[in-house]
């Protein structure tokens, strides 16, 4: 029974990153015939993320029994975009190296107040809100997971008890 509820509650997540990406990229295609859109990056870029995430406690293979505090932070260059964005919210309870659902407040960037959205693995899907609940934006952040220029950031520490707890990344801003 319990697997079942398990296989289930991924199956959810998936679908609803399936989802969110769907939205985003329809999302998108309407912001783009618009004149205020902004493409961005936050910590960088894939071939050279400067983005730091931490996970406290660590994520692991096991869903968490409750939420996970996640911090992430880098700098945000583009048009428009100046400044460090930060990210100080959590991972919900069920979190996993799997799978996991991110929100809270967002730091450094005008007009967005928070974010909410699923990640699938290292890749994450989140929405951009305002003070008013409105969605203005949305991002996808890429987290490193392994390698040589990835210290402290390998997908075998889901494996441990300590769990995978810190990792650069990049990650794509659109503003609306």
């Amino acid at each position: 029974m319990k697997m079942r509820r398990h296989t289930k509650a991924v199956a959810l997540v998936a679908a609803s990153a399936v989802l969110a990406m769907a939205l985003g990229s329809f999302g998108s295609a309407s912001a783009q015939s618009g004149p205020a859109t902004r493409l961005c990056t936050w910590g960088g870029t894939p071939a050279n993320p400067t983005g730091i995430v931490t996970l406290e406690p660590g994520l692991t293979n096991t869903p968490s029994a409750g939420p996970i505090a996640d911090h992430a932070w880098g700098p945000l260059e583009g048009p428009g975009c100046t400044g460090t964005m930060d990210f100080n919210g959590i991972a919900r309870s069920g979190a996993s190296c799997e799978s996991a659902i991110f929100e809270g407040p967002v730091y450094g960037v005008p007009g967005v107040t928070r974010l909410f959205g699923p990640g699938l693995g290292p890749q994450v899907q989140e929405f951009l809100y305002d003070r008013q609940g409105n969605i203005v934006g949305s991002d996808q952040p890429n987290v490193k997971v392994e390698g040589n220029s990835a210290p402290n950031s390998n997908s075998l520490d889901c494996n441990t008890p300590e769990g995978f707890r810190r990792a650069p990344f990049s990650s794509t801003v659109e503003l609306y």
